[in-house]
């Protein structure tokens, strides 16, 4: 776990999953530097919208990602393995969230690619008695995210929200489809899905966190708790 800001005393916390192909290793490589570029880019676009607030951006890689999209990503063991360590892992942020200052941090997952899946078995782990961890859910190019439903993952169907991209992506979604890493071939950009679907620019399948761009400020909407800022499809 790699953060920027103070996770245990921000206003806003977003959880940034990774996807396949994702390692410690490489997580900071390339030129946008990879996933942890992304998490700065999350950050710097939320704290933005909040002037006055506090706002932490984790980079959450405990789980042991795929190495290659076939035969590795079609299969959900991964995020069966991964989903109830995030789950874990949530529900201790919660817990020293309170013992700062006794409240608890608007909390927002954002699962990328294979790392959906992850997040969106971490929201059908654990038991109903357990005490809220996450207020809202985002999946960026998601192939499925073992539900059918939105409703399903425990924040409402109105605090979930997809976005998907052309080309690569829809090579990703549409893969994922049929190989049943979403119930009932439903993925999260299916109307039928009954979450929210946000614009995106997104070129492909890893440009949601471009610079200025409509996917990041989306995103970032429903970071800050700004929901009223997020352009739907």
């Amino acid at each position: 776990m790699l953060a920027n800001g103070n996770p245990d005393k921000a206003d806003h916390v977003g959880v940034y999953v990774p996807g396949t192909f994702s390692s410690l290793e490489s997580i900071g490589d390339g030129d946008d530097h990879g996933d942890l570029g992304r998490g700065d880019r999350l950050w710097a676009e939320t704290s933005r919208l909040t002037p006055g607030q506090k706002v932490s951006m984790i980079t959450w890689f405990d789980y042991d990602a795929p190495d290659s999209i076939v035969p590795q990503a079609t299969r959900g063991q991964y995020a069966e393995e991964g989903g109830p360590r995030l789950y874990d892992f949530l529900q201790g942020s919660r817990e020293a969230q309170e013992s700062a200052d006794g409240t608890r941090a608007h909390t927002t997952v954002i699962g990328h690619s294979y790392g959906s899946t992850v997040a969106g078995v971490s929201a059908q782990s654990g038991s109903w008695k357990d005490p809220e961890a996450v207020d809202d859910f985002v999946f960026a190019g998601s192939p499925g995210v073992q539900a059918d439903h939105a409703a399903d993952l425990g924040v409402g169907a109105d605090h979930v929200w997809a976005m998907g991209g052309p080309w690569d992506d829809q090579v990703v979604r549409q893969g994922g489809r049929l190989m049943g890493l979403g119930d009932n071939w439903t993925i999260p950009t299916d109307e039928s899905f009954g979450g929210h679907v946000m614009k995106s620019d997104s070129s492909g399948h890893t440009g949601f966190w471009d610079d200025n761009s409509l996917s990041i400020r989306n995103q970032a909407a429903v970071i800050s708790g700004q929901y009223d800022k997020a352009e739907l499809d």
